[in-house]
């Protein structure tokens, strides 16, 4: 009887120390995990106060979004570019009438459209530079010729510009490659309305070279031929005019 009641008893208690050791490691967390107690967060130790890495303070100091976008345009600052070639033009405007790369074949056919406009065109200086005196002293024409379309435009610039344009076009030679950027006038009121361009900006792209004809003796076989079938046409008449005798 003793024996049985023993039995239970135990059972009993051994119950209820497993209960009080699940719901006490249950309630209570482990050091520096996190959890909470009583409402209460549980900080690791040694770094106390310190958000973890990735996530942003929640004592109520993060970053606004115009801090974000500062700090994101300070990383993407791009570097300077200090190629050659690269220049500012204090001249240019900042509005819809500069028309880049023109072709001079457009402008050698221009319609009012064009007229008083930004341009900027390439072409080879050909001919020579002509000065020009009156209120223009100080300026000289310089033409730009388009070789393909066979076209050309006549430009006003400074004389210390035209200095850099080290070869004019001409039999045996190739002028300088010239880009020009100015303003376009259809009939200039300077210059007794004629078409031309008013310089702003020169840039001499490539200079110029001589290229002579070489001596070729071949071309001199056509001249010989003729010259020998002549003397034969000649020789031949003299001797059916004497045997005529």
């Amino acid at each position: 009887m003793r024996a049985r009641t023993k039995r239970p008893l135990a059972v009993f208690l051994l119950s209820a120390v497993l209960c009080a050791v699940f719901i006490g490691g249950a309630a209570w967390p482990a050091e520096g995990d996190g959890s909470s107690q009583d409402g209460a967060v549980v900080s690791v130790s040694g770094d106390e106060g310190l958000p973890f890495e990735g996530e942003a303070a929640s004592s109520g100091e993060a970053a606004s979004p115009g801090e974000q976008e500062e700090a994101s345009a300070q990383d993407e600052v791009p570097s300077a570019l200090e190629a050659d070639g690269n220049e500012i033009n204090d001249g240019q405007v900042s509005d819809t009438s500069f028309l880049y790369d023109a072709a001079i074949a457009d402008l050698a056919g221009a319609d009012s459209y064009y007229d008083g406009q930004i341009v900027q065109v390439r072409g080879e200086a050909v001919g020579e530079a002509i000065r020009m005196t009156g209120i223009s002293e100080g300026f000289v024409w310089v033409t730009l010729a388009d070789v393909e379309s066979n076209s050309s435009v006549s430009v006003v610039m400074r004389k210390s510009d035209a200095e850099r344009i080290d070869t004019y076009g001409a039999y045996g030679k190739t002028g300088s490659q010239v880009r020009v950027q100015g303003t376009f006038n259809l009939a200039c009121s300077e210059h007794e309305g004629e078409s031309d361009i008013h310089a702003t900006s020169v840039t001499i792209e490539e200079k110029g070279f001589a290229h002579p004809d070489g001596f070729d003796i071949h071309a001199f076989f056509p001249g010989l031929a003729a010259l020998v079938f002549g003397a034969f046409l000649m020789v031949m008449f003299w001797y059916v005019r004497e045997r005529s005798r």
